[in-house]
């Protein structure tokens, strides 16, 4: 008898069902608060409101109107959030969100020698496919890149355009040390077997001659970078091109033969300004000069020399008197 006045009272103070006011309301949506009597008015409301009956679980609520059921929620809801979190750090692919502190040997060496190039070379995480399509090779002992080169020819044949606006070959290892007209040789001379293969798709080009095509870089770390390159010299060598330049992985190149940039690009100079970070200061005391550092570059010592010489032999003469010397230098710093 207690239950079932209980239950009237309840009803009575939600009122008339909002749906089809026929009958008193026995439950309230916890997302909208809509009143409803039964089964099909609920379903009623859900359809025509597009409401799915969950609650809001961040609605602001007033301190004032929160009671234990509000506090309870919020309770379970960070626990949830911090579950999610701890899941993500185990998940290889999602642990990092930006650059990697401390890279593998040889993606240190790459990109140490990248600097000494005056290259700011840019490595990706490894779950991008752009990083796992690169290729590039520092062949360490001899000091010399090998760069993998991505060759967009612009300017193809109409009957071609149908597929593409641009044909795309990579070639996996360039030298840096040989020129830009020598490196697209093998696609412009007929007297080589690829160029003689793509005679129909690079037939403009080939007809151009290698004296009439100009190559652009596509530009990274600048503003508008997506829209934008820099024109390159095809007497330079591929290194002395990408000299001041920001890389990411490896170069994208477009070779058209008109002076001027491929479609939807505009020319830049080397010298407009880079949307680099601006370097880390590290606290000091008041009075003392700040120092900059950079923050990809490892601080430990140690590391620096493992990254430097680990993985290699370091028996020869010459390699032990350089090892010294490294060591030396990080000493007296």
């Amino acid at each position: 008898m207690a239950a079932e006045t209980s239950t009237k009272a309840s009803t009575l103070r939600l009122g008339m069902c909002e749906v089809c006011a026929a009958k008193e309301a026995r439950y309230a949506c916890p997302k909208c608060e809509v009143k409803t009597c039964s089964l099909p008015c609920v379903q009623i409301h859900k359809k025509e409101l597009d409401c799915d009956g969950q609650r809001d679980r961040t609605k602001f609520v007033p301190l004032s109107e929160m009671t234990s059921r509000e506090f309870m929620s919020d309770y379970c809801f960070l626990e949830e959030c911090t579950r999610y979190a701890e899941n993500r750090k185990t998940d290889r692919c999602k642990r990092f969100t930006h650059d990697q502190k401390n890279l593998p040997v040889a993606q240190h060496r790459m990109r140490t020698a990248a600097r000494k190039r005056n290259i700011n070379l840019r490595l990706q995480l490894e779950n991008f496919s752009r990083h796992k399509e690169n290729t590039t090779y520092l062949n360490w002992k001899l000091g010399r890149f090998y760069w993998r080169v991505e060759w967009l020819f612009a300017n193809i044949p109409l009957e071609e355009q149908h597929t593409r606006d641009v044909a795309r070959f990579v070639d996996e290892r360039c030298d840096e040390e040989v020129t830009l007209s020598d490196l697209i040789l093998k696609y412009v001379d007929l007297q080589q077997e690829t160029a003689r293969d793509q005679r129909k798709l690079l037939a403009n080009h080939q007809t151009a001659g290698i004296d009439q095509l100009s190559f652009w870089l596509r530009a990274e770390g600048v503003r508008r970078s997506s829209t934008r390159c820099y024109r390159l010299q095809a007497t330079k060598t591929l290194g002395e091109n990408l000299a001041g330049k920001t890389i990411v992985e490896f170069p994208t190149i477009f070779v058209t033969y008109d002076p001027k940039p491929p479609g939807g690009h505009e020319a830049i100079d080397s010298s407009d300004e880079m949307d680099e970070e601006e370097p880390i200061t590290t606290k000091t005391k008041p009075g003392a000069t700040p120092i900059a550092e950079d923050a990809d570059e490892p601080h430990d010592v140690y590391h620096d020399l493992a990254a430097a010489f680990a993985g290699e032999d370091v028996s020869e003469p010459e390699d032990d008197e350089e090892f010294e010397a490294l060591y030396r230098e990080h000493v007296e710093l």
